[in-house]
């Protein structure tokens, strides 16, 4: 009995070891887990990223006292300037507009106006009229028909440039006399409907042969006659008028009267210069300019208050400039008519330059 207790005792001591080295690997299994460790779930990965996004968030949002004490101040700053910008605009009255000056233009151009209005109202022809010449009427002459001091005048700046009626075409032209004053004058001028045309033929002139030529004197050469120089006025002369002019063709005369009837009139010898058939010739157009001369009252305006954006934008100096002539349409439609031409440069599109070249051409009355 003595023997197998002490047997088993020895047996027991010999096991020691394995038993203190199972105990030992468990408990290390159950604290660090086991060396062989499982796949993580999809779910347990979905969950760690939303648990790291929040924690994201959260550090992305935690401030610290400073940057608190910063960021209410600048949303104090910020209601502080919206509050202070809706009283400008919603409560506080606007300031006094003086329209003192607005008033007076207003007031001339009223004025200028009904003058003009009953200077045309005085132009009744007169009932005893008699057959004339309108080249041989002075001013006085022309007052005796029935016309205006201001038309009268007109025509005879006309005249003294160098300007000739060879018919009663040439009068009908004349922007000085209206459509129905002409339809009563007509039936008395002393001069044809219309000019008689050039003729371009030789009247039976032979041209020499090289023989013959050669043969006679110098003296029997016919050379053609250099045109005199006259001097004539750009804004109411036809083409056959211009071709008198030294220097001017058929092609330059047509060119000018075609740019002439696109601007409304010229209202400065340098716009030849803008002459499609005279841009390239700079000589021929300094040359021209003292053979001709001009009256800017024969020039034809557009009424800015009543024009639309069609006949605006038709204009040469408005041509590919859509944009610009919508833009004045709309500013005229939300602010009204405009008091003066200059109240266009309102319009931030219209720019000095081409303020200055079209201010010429546009006109607030009738």
């Amino acid at each position: 009995m003595c023997w197998n207790s002490n047997s088993n005792n020895a047996n027991m001591l010999r096991d020691m070891p394995t038993r203190a080295k199972r105990a030992s690997s468990s408990w290390f299994k159950r604290w660090f887990g086991s060396g062989n460790a499982k796949p993580q779930q999809p779910q347990d990965s979905f969950l760690a990223d939303r648990r790291s996004t929040k924690e994201g968030v959260k550090d992305l949002l935690s401030l610290h006292r400073g940057e608190r004490g910063a960021f209410g101040l600048a949303a104090v700053v910020l209601l502080t300037v919206t509050a202070w910008l809706g009283y400008q605009q919603w409560f506080l009255p606007p300031a006094p507009i003086d329209l003192g000056p607005m008033t007076v233009e207003v007031q001339a151009f009223v004025t200028e106006e009904q003058q003009y209005a009953s200077s045309k109202k005085e132009t009744r022809i007169a009932a005893d009229l008699q057959p004339f010449d309108p080249n041989a009427l002075d001013q006085a002459g022309w007052i005796a028909l029935g016309l205006s001091e201001r038309q009268a005048a007109g025509i005879m700046r006309y005249v003294d440039r160098g300007g000739r009626f060879r018919s009663k075409a040439d009068v009908a032209k004349m922007y000085s006399i209206q459509p129905d004053q002409f339809a009563q004058l007509e039936p008395f001028i002393l001069l044809p409907d219309s000019a008689a045309p050039r003729s371009r033929e030789r009247e039976n002139k032979q041209w020499p042969t090289h023989e013959r030529w050669e043969s006679s004197d110098s003296s029997d050469r016919r050379y053609a006659e250099r045109k005199e120089a006259v001097v004539v006025e750009v804004n109411t002369a036809d083409t056959l008028l211009l071709a008198e002019v030294r220097g001017i063709g058929p092609a330059f005369a047509r060119g000018i009267v075609k740019y002439r009837e696109k601007l409304g009139g010229y209202v400065s010898l340098d716009q030849l210069s803008e002459v499609f058939v005279l841009k390239d010739k700079p000589d021929a157009v300094a040359k021209l300019k003292d053979q001709l001369v001009l009256d800017p009252l024969m020039v034809r305006r557009i009424n800015i208050n009543t024009c639309s954006e069609e006949e605006l934008s038709s204009h040469p100096y408005m041509w590919k400039k859509w944009s610009i002539a919508r833009a004045i349409i709309a500013y005229r439609t939300l602010h009204g008519t405009f008091a003066t031409v200059e109240g266009v440069k309102a319009c931030l599109v219209v720019d000095e330059e081409l303020y200055r070249k079209l201010a010429p051409y546009l006109t607030v009355g009738e």
